[in-house]
């Protein structure tokens, strides 16, 4: 975490009245069915369907690069926006030192012109499509386990004349030495390449440290022909047909054979071509579909921004993982999805602070690989940064920079009095390094990649202790950024309770070196205690030091460290040090939502995710403002959702453990520690079952969600009851690839129904109540997209036919159906015709037929939006407490006249 300026409150700002809440069909839901596939161990998920609620939906085009829509494969990644046709600025995690210069800009210049417009981010598929009235689809997609990405046109219109495909640079002579790059000439040199294969620009081919990129395009299924336009632009001139496709690549040096990413390129793209565009999007989306079906998450708090926090989570996921599986990390700035040219910030080295908030849901979202790639950073350089430790500390031992650069250099710390003197950095790698095989029961891992590493952190605490008596202490170091040069950081005393423990741990597993866990466990003995002060903890030893940066660190024994939670012997203690934190929600890498979560406080839990998003997400298509960061605030917003459903860190499986109140409906499928794939539903207040895959036969503890009822374990394949209980927990031995269910005797889970998960597609823009956050774009014209009132009753659309009254009588979305929800705020909602951009009201606030026909926004126009609980709403005048209703469920106007809620208040929204 690297902010150096003073932290400001961002204010709350009201939902512009513009924007349009689209909350589409909601999933199966009720209290008497379940969804858990004992064959599987896992929740029946229509994914495709599902998931399509979450896409990302422009419905007029897109100027500006900031609001570009992110596509990415793994590897490379691209922002796309509508200028001059279809442009997008690309960048791949591995073509430099810390990903921190971009590759280029694409430009297709097609014809744009049309009366409709469409563009959809499908996360389910990966892939971004623009529609262009109904004769022309463009589609963004990549070739999965490369750099590889493509830009496939369908034009039913026919092939006339050409058009230009531009690959470009910005003014090189600009770019900044933002990176700690050894040679910058290099990085303001461009050389290119046009011939019959396709074109190619090429950047920092002297780095010495291998990096630098080619960014090249070749085409499947048009001719074209090839040319240099100048030193930083190359053409392809295309004359197209009925569907072809661009193909292009960031190939990076670091990754190619012999460094050479001119002939990488070519023979990446000569690949695609031969494979195809129709198998390679068949790959690509299969790739996908097998990342999502991994793990399954499911957050409703029962208001109108469930639907919208969920919707984070997916695209955050997305997001990330888009440039997760390159050979370095997504820094947590520079990432893949830039349209900043090559301007950043922090791009000297990867703060670990910031780096976990990016990275450390991913274990419990089932994709460790993903994880491998973050912890292969520090492992990879273990030998570079134990020479440092002994140049620095004169210790054979390990200490971490909580700067470092991608060769393990400690520059941007050891320069900096912020960074300088943090010792805890290393016990964070090492127990990223041992959680790994944790979650994948990796023992080749454990051995050779994570021992050696817990080994040598501890080695250097020990060194770095001092004694007073029996009692070890911290005489001076950071206690993070915040504070400096302290005594007995709370950060150093939590480092050590969690890593000398688990280095004495699997040292025994292991059988290797017995005659230093006495020494270990002395000092686990006879560490300082925590500081305290009024009940709850304190970053460090008084006195107190001056504040130097906008960090909780006194809560860092509670995440990610480890060593505290729901039901511990400080746990109150803790939530005291939560509720007194003097830096709540700071800047874009605060944590607080997810020690929330960890300490059982569900209502702080889900509001901090509202906070952080309202404070950080800026932009239609999740992106930020912020300069500290881009996408920690998306990271922690998956780890904070996660831990709310799913904890197991401290070798107990809790479900549920920080549920906010009023009508939540969770479900989940995540793996817990020790490789349980854990699966739950919750609604109206009711755990239904726990679900458990064990993956590699460990022994299973499970807390029982249900208090003091009985519980039994059955074995799913022969339904064995393995053990009844009333206890608060439950162990059990499992076998390896064996499904169990833990269950209340008296309501097991065979007396709910089997249903599957399932949803409708979204085709509008999603407003955070109370916020200026949205997702997606509406249209420019006021048609199209919206969302549709479907009554229950008697299943027709509302309609308002000439702008008379409100009726529900259509059978199918026509333009008098589709309304603009506008959020006011408070729980508050008003409704707009797209058809005539007019309110809908009752004039003299009477029982009066509703009507669209005030052009702003009064007390008739204003309604309360009851979430019924059973996928259905219902509005409520605010001006008179009555509920929109139509009698005797016939075509009779809509008015506003009924105390209780009946049938035909009972409304679906369905996006239009």
């Amino acid at each position: 975490m690297k902010v150096r300026t003073p932290i400001l409150a961002a204010a709350a700002a009201l939902l512009t009245l513009g924007a349009s809440l689209t909350v589409p069909s909601p999933a199966l839901a009720s209290t008497t069915d379940a969804a858990f596939n004992a064959g599987t161990g896992a929740l029946n998920v229509n994914y495709a369907a599902y998931m399509s609620k979450h896409d990302i939906v422009y419905n007029s085009p897109n100027t500006d690069p900031l609001k570009g829509l992110t596509v990415g494969n793994g590897r490379t990644g691209a922002m796309v926006w509508q200028q001059n046709g279809l442009t997008m600025q690309v960048s791949g995690v591995d073509l430099a030192e810390q990903s921190t210069y971009a590759a280029g800009n694409v430009n297709l210049q097609l014809d744009t012109t049309a009366s409709t417009f469409q563009q959809r981010l499908s996360l389910y598929d990966g892939t971004l499509t623009t529609r262009y009235d109904s004769n022309r689809t463009v589609t963004v997609l990549g070739s999965p386990n490369s750099e590889v990405m493509g830009v496939h046109v369908d034009d039913s219109r026919g092939g006339s004349g050409t058009i230009a495909l531009d690959l470009s640079l910005w003014d090189l002579n600009s770019v900044q030495n933002i990176a700690d790059v050894p040679n910058l000439t290099t990085w303001r040199q461009a050389s290119t390449f046009a011939d019959s294969t396709g074109v190619g620009l090429s950047r920092g081919q002297a780095d010495p440290n291998r990096f630098g990129y080619t960014l090249a395009a070749t085409v499947e299924g048009a001719g074209f022909t090839s040319q240099v336009v100048n030193g930083t632009r190359v053409r392809l001139t295309i004359t197209p047909t009925s569907s072809y496709t661009i193909w292009f690549t960031a190939a990076s040096r670091v990754n190619a054979p012999g460094n050479d990413s001119v002939q990488q390129a070519r023979n990446q793209l000569a690949a695609v071509k031969q494979t195809g565009y129709s198998t390679t999007l068949t790959n690509y989306k299969n790739w996908w579909h097998s990342f999502w079906q991994r793990s399954f998450v499911q957050y409703a708090t029962g208001g109108s921004d469930s639907d919208y926090l969920e919707n984070v989570y997916y695209l955050a996921t997305y997001m990330i993982a888009a440039g997760g599986y390159g050979n370095y990390p997504v820094h947590f700035i520079n990432g893949v999805f830039r349209t900043t040219q090559d301007n950043s910030k922090w791009s000297n080295g990867y703060w670990y602070w910031n780096q976990r908030d990016v990275y450390n849901s991913f274990y419990a979202s089932n994709h460790a690989d993903l994880m491998k790639t973050f912890n292969n950073l520090y492992s990879r350089n273990l030998g570079a940064l134990k020479a440092y430790t002994q140049t620095r500390y004169g210790t054979d031992s390990l200490w971490v920079p909580e700067t470092m650069g991608w060769d393990g250099n400690a520059r941007g710390t050891v320069g900096s009095d912020f960074v300088n003197d943090i010792y805890s950095t290393g016990t964070e790698a090492a127990y990223n390094m041992y959680l790994y095989y944790r979650y994948t029961n990796d023992t080749s891992y454990l051995q050779n990649v994570a021992y050696p590493f817990i080994k040598d952190a501890v080695r250097f605490y020990q060194n770095r202790l001092s004694r007073n008596g029996s009692q070890y202490y911290m005489a001076s170091s950071n206690a993070h950024e915040t504070y400096w040069d302290v005594k007995n950081a709370i950060t150093d005393l939590a480092a050590v309770r969690l890593l000398f423990p688990i280095a004495i741990q699997v040292s025994t597993q292991l059988g290797l070196d017995s005659g230093l866990r006495a020494g270990w466990q002395d000092v686990v003995n006879n560490i300082a205690p925590y500081p305290t002060s009024n009940g709850a903890y304190l970053p460090h030893d008084p006195p107190t030091s001056q504040i130097r940066n906008g960090e909780n660190v006194e809560l860092e024994p509670v995440w990610p460290y480890d060593r505290t939670g729901i039901g511990y012997s400080d746990t109150q203690t803790a939530i005291t040090t939560w509720n007194r934190r003097i830096f709540p929600y700071g800047n874009i890498w605060a944590n607080d939502h997810v020690q929330a979560a960890r300490l059982g406080l569900g209502d702080q839990a889900v509001a901090g995710m509202r906070t952080m998003l309202q404070k950080y997400q800026n932009y239609p298509n999740g992106m930020t403002t912020n300069t500290n960061g881009v996408f920690e605030y998306l990271g922690i917003h998956l780890a904070a959702m996660n831990e709310s459903l799913l904890q197991s860190y401290n070798d107990k499986i809790r479900v549920f453990p920080a549920v906010p109140g009023g009508s939540f409906a969770g479900k989940f499928t995540l793996l817990a520690e020790d490789g349980f794939l854990v699966s739950s539903e919750r609604e109206a207040a009711e755990t239904k079952y726990v679900g458990i895959r064990s993956l590699y036969g460990k022994q299973a503890r499970v807390v029982n969600p249900w208090g003091t009822q009985e519980i039994r374990v059955r074995r799913a394949s022969d339904n064995a009851v393995l053990t009844t209980t009333t206890a608060s927990e439950v162990s059990f031995a499992t076998a390896a690839n064996t499904t169990y269910v833990v269950e209340r005797t008296a309501k097991p889970l065979s007396a709910y129904a089997s249903t599957t998960l399932t949803g409708s597609a979204n085709n509008g823009v999603k407003a955070l109540s109370g916020t200026a956050s949205t997702l997606g774009i509406g249209s420019a014209t006021g048609g199209g997209g919206g969302t549709a009132l479907f009554a229950q009753a008697n299943n027709k659309y509302v309609s308002a036919p000439a702008g008379g009254p409100l009726i529900a009588s259509a059978t199918a979305i026509g333009t008098t159906e589709r309304f603009d929800i506008v959020d006011l705020g408070g729980g508050n909602v008003a409704l707009r015709s797209r058809a005539n951009n007019m309110y809908v009201c009752a004039e003299n606030a009477g029982a009066q037929a509703l009507i669209a026909n005030r052009a702003s926004a009064g007390s008739w126009e204003t309604f309360a939006r009851v979430d019924n609980g059973d996928g259905t709403i219902s509005l409520r005048a605010t001006v008179n407490n009555k509920y929109v209703t139509a009698e005797n469920a016939g075509a009779e106007p809509l008015i506003a006249n009924r105390d209780a809620i009946g049938p035909w208040e009972k409304f679906t929204l369905v996006s239009g």
